[in-house]
């Protein structure tokens, strides 16, 4: 009874520090906590935090970190105002060397592996440029609602997936999820190396099914839950790509899976 205590406040403390590090990153960077991978983590740590019985503890932790990030953003914002308002003078020779050009921003990496696949920013502009375009279909914006809440939905249940005996054992469980949904039908696993987080597999799809025939992949979808599989199977970002489709005729899909961070 001992060892289980000692082992349950040790998690409790390491789901703190996740929803603190959270917390921050959303208050810092003004992330919108409905949508995307923020709702998932977000999501995952407090079904933890009701598993261990803490519910109101991580959640004011959670809020203290999203405070915490949101004056620093306010601290960020006021000095760069003050710096534009009242900017310092620069020695005559620092004025007529040419700036070097900033460098291009890379992906930007968390403490907990996540590597972002797109910046908030653009994440918005597209779903709201997409939302423009079905703004005037009633059936396809009742479609474009549906894909939100069905891949929300599937990423949910994959995330709260228990950790198997190994980690082929808990990818194969993600696998099982969306076969039992019906995204994905006949699965082989052509290769599994764990410890360098690289999978390859071979699939029937749904949307391959479909769309009958064509040119170029269609299943990034699948791809987006794959990545989610991933990402619960070895606590990193993982890029997903469909090598093959189905629907271009080779018979099955054929996806990738490689990581965008060294696994730990």
């Amino acid at each position: 009874m001992l060892h289980w205590a000692q082992a349950q406040g040790s998690g409790l403390a390491d789901l703190k520090r996740k929803a603190f590090r959270l917390g921050l990153d959303v208050g810092e960077n003004n992330h919108i906590e409905t949508v995307g991978w923020v709702r998932s983590e977000l999501t995952a740590i407090m079904n933890a935090a009701i598993k261990e019985g803490a519910l109101k503890e991580v959640r004011e932790v959670y809020e203290r970190g999203k405070r915490e990030g949101a004056a620093k953003r306010h601290r960020q914002v006021a000095g760069q105002r003050g710096a534009s308002a009242v900017p310092a003078a620069a020695p005559a020779s620092a004025r007529r060397a040419p700036r070097p050009a900033p460098a291009a921003p890379g992906p930007r990496k968390d403490p907990e592996g996540f590597v972002e696949r797109i910046s908030p920013q653009q994440g918005l502009k597209s779903t709201i440029r997409t939302m423009q375009r079905v703004s005037r279909d009633p059936e396809a914006k009742k479609d474009l609602n549906a894909l939100f809440a069905g891949i929300f939905d599937m990423q949910e249940r994959i995330l709260d997936l228990g950790p198997g005996p190994d980690r082929k054992t808990t990818f194969e469980a993600g696998l099982r999820l969306l076969y039992d949904a019906g995204w994905v039908e006949e699965c082989e696993l052509a290769s599994f190396d764990e410890a360098k987080a690289v999978v390859t597999l071979r699939s029937t799809t749904a949307i391959a099914k479909a769309f009958g025939h064509s040119a170029v992949p269609l299943c990034q979808p699948i791809c987006n839950l794959l990545e989610t599989i991933g990402r619960r199977t070895f606590g990193v970002s993982v890029a997903v790509t469909e090598l093959e489709c189905g629907a271009q005729g080779k018979g099955a899909c054929r996806f990738e899976i490689v990581p965008r961070a060294p696994p730990r």
